[in-house]
């Protein structure tokens, strides 16, 4: 496999950010249930309030947000710590005592360091203690985010349409550039080694050809690739490197995959 190109690098110079990084999963905090197994489990899998139903009909394997679970007793958790059943809820003195202590709740290796967008699923102690904990994790000055208001119904729709707006993110970090951007080894359902066929937008005239990708990472305009693909050269067949746009990238065809 040949080595990727760093011609272009100098083009796009990274600018490090902690917060709203669109190359980065999602931030969903999420209030516990009422609602809950009767016996150990995982956090995620204990809950089955319909915020959590709602949770599982939309999450998509290409776009899971980084969750992280709001417990009335334990603080935040992950969602695969395990956990026994409990009786509790986030009363608004519950609330107060988190805030006043919040450094016994936060559990901090579990927050990520970057993230994309963010959102508060809960009710209004819930993502008071939520805004509480991301200024004490990342800093007064928060980032954008939204969050969950009305009925249980409205909110349903709004942790559903959260879910299935976000895109696909970066996964599985395989190096860098030598400016710093990350290199990656799938978005989406682009991986490195699949062979995709290439056609390009701005050229819908230039026939269809197929491409190997080799990585992926965020370049200046959004999700690239680094592909190979078979160009002909003076009347002979070459294989040339090129950065290509994903959104040029398509499945093959179960014919062309034949």
């Amino acid at each position: 496999m040949p080595m990727l190109s760093t011609m272009q690098l100098s083009l796009f110079p990274i600018t490090p950010r902690l917060c709203n990084d669109p190359a980065k999963p999602a931030l969903l905090l999420m209030a516990c249930s009422g609602s809950k197994l009767d016996r150990d489990a995982r956090a995620i899998d204990l809950y089955r309030g319909v915020m959590f139903q709602s949770y599982r009909a939309h999450l998509r394997s290409d776009a899971a947000p980084c969750v992280l679970i709001l417990s009335a007793r334990h603080g935040f958790l992950q969602p695969d710590t395990e956990i026994a059943p409990y009786d509790e809820r986030m009363a608004r003195q519950r609330a107060d005592q988190m805030v006043a202590d919040l450094s016994s709740y936060l559990r901090p290796a579990a927050w990520p360091t970057h993230f994309g967008s963010v959102m508060f699923a809960g009710g209004t102690e819930y993502r008071r203690v939520m805004r509480a904990a991301l200024a004490l994790q990342y800093g007064p000055t928060l980032p954008v985010l939204q969050e969950t208001i009305g009925g249980i119904g409205m909110q349903r729709s709004q942790l559903g349409a959260f879910l299935d707006g976000l895109a696909p993110s970066f996964r599985e970090q395989i190096g860098q550039h030598a400016n710093g951007t990350p290199i990656y080894r799938a978005y989406g359902w682009i991986e490195s080694g699949a062979i995709a066929t290439l056609l390009y937008r701005a050229a819908p005239a230039r026939p269809a050809r197929q491409a190997r990708v080799l990585s992926v990472f965020n370049g200046p305009s959004g999700p690239t690739a680094d592909v190979e693909v078979e160009e002909f050269v003076r009347g002979r067949a070459k294989i040339c490197p090129r950065w290509v746009s994903v959104a040029d990238l398509h499945p093959l065809t179960p014919k062309e995959a034949a």
